[in-house]
């Protein structure tokens, strides 16, 4: 690993950050990301005291410490973003939602995790239990492996089955293959709205969260 690699995951680990993906983003069209060829995704795990209730609907998520959700990833940005503008290198909080760059397609390519049966991104330590924020920038960072394809469970289907509007196929991803393949966000947006905006079953009932927050 590079000393700049190092370094920068050395102030993230400091900061308390354990999910980080550096990807190369060379595979993705040249015009959102311009001049910034690499991404920097963190991510920072949910938990839920519903996740041993399957059949109960998941209205609080927090992070691990409790509060926030999204101040330790706006704390893991400022210092990402202050490393890399004190060593001379461009740094981008905005570019990716543009849509052509979304976190989940960073976190992907930075070898953070893939993107499960429920269409959330999903690693092997927390499962989709998990929020992201993504930094593009030009600095000469060692990347990751890419992640190509599912590496859920082959025989799960805990998600689709708990899904109240089936709106989960089980097709597994790979690259290349349009979420609308595998999954219906219509009918996950129609059930989130039922549910007064929230529901995450599918997080509640997944074992890689579920042995990742337990």
């Amino acid at each position: 690993m590079s000393t700049l690699t190092q370094a920068l995951t050395r102030l993230l680990h400091n900061e308390g950050c354990t999910l980080i993906g550096i990807a190369d983003l060379s595979p993705l069209p040249q015009a959102p990301r311009k001049s910034l060829p690499v991404g920097i995704v963190v991510g920072q795990p949910l938990c839920c005291e519903g996740v041993e209730i399957p059949d109960g609907n998941a209205p609080m998520l927090v992070n691990v410490h409790g509060g926030n959700t999204f101040e330790p990833l706006e704390r893991y940005l400022t210092a990402c973003v202050k490393f890399l503008k004190e060593h001379k290198f461009k740094a981008n909080t905005k570019t990716y939602l543009k849509g052509e760059i979304t976190d989940k397609t960073v976190a992907t390519l930075g070898g953070l995790g893939w993107i499960g049966n429920s269409a959330m991104l999903t690693t092997r330590q927390v499962g989709p239990a998990l929020r992201l924020a993504v930094v593009l920038t030009n600095a000469p960072l060692e990347c990751n492996e890419a992640i190509t394809e599912s590496q859920c469970p082959p025989n799960c289907t805990a998600c689709a089955n708990i899904c109240p509007m089936k709106a989960i196929s089980g097709k597994r991803w790979a690259r290349g293959i349009h979420r609308d393949e595998f999954f219906n966000v219509d009918s996950c947006k129609k059930g989130r709205s039922q549910q007064g905006g929230l529901c995450w079953k599918c997080i509640s009932v997944c074992p890689l969260a579920i042995k990742g927050l337990g």
